[in-house]
């Protein structure tokens, strides 16, 4: 089995071993949201961590721990589904208010994941969260990378993580840096999604032991909570989720050669 490639399980000689051959740092980011019943309530983060560690496995490199925190609260499955909600993505039987059906599956209310957002709006919405993300560039360039791969596995994450790349040049930052989305490689057979066809079919294929659709209903006519996409009881496969893992390692690929040595 290949080695550890993540940066707290490694002992300091392996690490360095692995810079010196491939100076590129991964991190996958994330939230804690709703993910339908048979997904983890981590899935963003899960999902783009462990697409992190496949690449360093396929180049080289090291990945960093992932993020969870800090983020927005205003812009999660638990507020954002209602009915008036659009995405590219988005099916005709996902069209109905999926935010107190969640707060109740939850064991919680939607006034709680509310004031949660007042609170978070407080701290500038996503200010905090674009901070903390510059501070962590600039620590992990500390630690002797020359380049970086960022993931967001959420998709508000991504126009923040942008404007912290942004901040993290502006103010002087030396490394390299790629913000990998799920957008970099939609087509026709591939199209993002939230806990739908396409994510389940995704963490199948990088985490098949946390996705179990035995827990959703399996009559076809009762609609998903939670879930917004092609229908994961009837359209998800290992088969897609590999295949997107090959279009993201595919994707990377320049940029992580331009940044290995030699």
């Amino acid at each position: 089995m290949e080695s550890n490639v993540e940066y707290q399980y490694l002992r300091p000689q392996d690490m360095i071993a692995r810079r010196e051959a491939a100076p590129i740092a991964y991190m996958g980011l994330g939230v804690l949201e709703w993910h339908g019943l048979h997904n983890p309530l981590g899935l963003d983060t899960i999902k783009a961590n462990a697409i992190a560690c496949y690449l360093a496995r396929e180049y080289g490199g090291v990945v960093m721990p992932p993020q969870y925190w800090g983020e927005y609260r205003g812009q999660i499955a638990e507020l954002d589904f209602v009915e008036s909600f659009e995405a590219d993505f988005i099916q005709p039987e996902n069209k109905f208010d999926h935010t107190h059906s969640i707060s109740e599956l939850m064991g919680l209310t939607k006034e709680a994941f509310i004031n949660d957002a007042e609170k978070s709006f407080e701290y500038g919405e996503w200010e905090l969260w674009e901070k903390l993300m510059v501070r962590t560039m600039c620590q992990i360039e500390t630690l002797g990378f020359k380049a970086m791969i960022l993931l967001p596995g959420h998709f508000p994450l991504i126009a923040p993580c942008k404007k912290a790349v942004q901040r993290y040049r502006d103010e002087g930052g030396l490394c390299d840096v790629l913000v990998l989305t799920e957008f970099d490689f939609t087509d026709d057979e591939f199209v993002g999604d939230h806990a739908a066809a396409f994510e389940t079919s995704l963490m199948m294929a990088i985490c098949p032991d946390l996705v179990d659709l035995n827990k959703l209903d399996p009559d076809l006519s009762k609609p998903n909570i939670g879930v917004i996409g092609q229908d994961p009881r009837t359209h998800t496969s290992k088969d897609l989720g590999q295949k997107a893992l090959a279009k993201f390692a595919a994707s990377a690929a320049d940029f992580i050669h331009k940044n290995i040595p030699g």
